[in-house]
């Protein structure tokens, strides 16, 4: 007798479950960084970048970045699914373009809040330089702006 109420519960319920979006459907949230980190300029100019350059940090950005973006930069990297909140997709068409290069090094260095972006800066468990984070910024820049 309690096996038809829970089935007709259940009934009832799947389409509900069925239309939730999957952790990973979720929208991509934007932290906002301080004002005094949307001010800053990268200190790495676009005249220091060159072959030997881009190859170092394509390295960095496998070993840190790729896991959670992605090879092509589209938030679909090996751990993206079991996220709640997908990671960024740097090829989406005007991503970088609208991020200032101070916003995305805060990103970097202290993580998304609310998210599973950890921090990647001078003290945390990555422990990249400042160098080393302005460097994947003009790296993102280079690689995945549309």
């Amino acid at each position: 007798m309690l096996a038809r109420p829970c089935a007709l519960v259940f009934l009832l319920g799947s389409p509900f479950l069925a239309s939730a979006p999957s952790k990973a459907e979720q929208k991509h949230y934007i932290p906002t960084a301080p004002t005094e980190f949307l001010a800053k300029k990268n200190p790495i100019s676009a005249d220091q970048v060159d072959a030997k350059f881009m190859k170092k940090t394509a390295r960095l950005y496998r070993r840190k970045c790729r896991s959670c973006h992605g090879v092509n930069g589209d938030g679909n990297g090996s751990k993206a699914e079991f996220f709640q909140i997908k990671p960024a997709a740097f090829s989406k068409p005007g991503y970088l373009e609208k991020r200032k290069d101070g916003q995305l090094f805060w990103i970097m260095m202290n993580g998304s809040p609310d998210t599973e972006m950890e921090g990647k800066g001078p003290g945390t468990r990555d422990n990249l330089s400042e160098r080393e984070l302005w460097s994947l910024i003009l790296y993102l820049r280079k690689t995945f702006t549309r």
